[in-house]
C-alpha cells in the first residue's frame, strides 16, 4: 500500500512539474523540484537532538540518578529564549538528599524548542548544571547552533550560548 502511494506521488509530482515549466517556467519548476527534494530529505530532521537508536530526546547526563540517597526527583524548567512563535527550553531533572543538608542534586538535563520552529533548527551542544551556595538554585549554561534554513538548505549558522539561574522547589 505504502509503495502504491510513494509511486503515485511520485507520478503527481512529475506531472505537476511538467505542467509549472509549461505555464510558469522553467526556474519556477526549477523551484519546485528543489522544495520537494528538501521535504522529502528533512523528513526526520530532528534526529539531531535524539538518543543514539532511540527516540528518546537526547539527554545529559551529571550522573546516575540512582547514586544518590534521595527523597524523590523533581524536574525544573526555564525558557532560555522567547521569540513571536517559537521558545527555547531547558530542563532538569533533580534529587533532595534525604539526610543533612536537603541540598538538591542535578542529575540531567535537556533542550528542547517548542512552538512553530519552521525555518529554524536548534541543536544543543552542551549543557552544564553546577549547584550554588544557595540549596533552591542551580547555575545552568547552555551552548548549541541555531541553522536558518530555505528549502533544507541551511543559510546561515549562529552560535547561542545562554546562562543564568534557576529556582528549584
Amino acid at each position: 500500500m505504502n509503495f502504491m502511494l510513494f509511486i503515485f506521488f511520485i507520478t503527481i509530482c512529475f506531472k505537476a512539474t511538467q505542467l509549472i515549466r509549461k505555464e510558469i517556467g522553467s526556474f519556477a519548476a526549477f523551484i519546485f523540484v528543489i522544495g520537494i527534494i528538501s521535504f522529502i530529505g528533512n523528513s526526520n530532521s530532528n534526529a539531531y537532538n535524539k538518543e543514539s537508536n532511540s527516540n528518546q530526546i537526547k539527554t545529559w547526563k551529571f550522573g546516575p540518578e540512582n547514586s544518590l540517597n534521595k527523597t524523590g526527583t523533581y524536574s525544573a524548567d526555564v525558557i532560555l529564549e522567547k521569540t513571536l512563535i517559537a521558545e527555547y527550553h531547558l530542563g532538569i531533572s533533580y534529587s533532595k538528599e534525604k539526610k543533612g543538608e536537603d541540598k538538591n542534586f542535578p542529575f540531567s538535563a535537556f533542550s528542547l524548542t517548542s512552538g512553530i520552529s519552521c525555518g529554524t533548527l536548534w541543536i544543543p551542544k552542551s549543557i552544564i548544571v553546577n549547584q550554588t551556595k544557595n540549596k533552591n538554585k542551580f547555575n545552568y549554561f547552555v551552548n548549541g547552533v541555531v541553522e536558518w534554513k530555505l528549502l533544507g538548505l541551511t543559510l546561515f549558522t549562529e552560535m547561542k550560548n545562554y546562562k543564568g539561574i534557576i529556582i528549584t522547589k
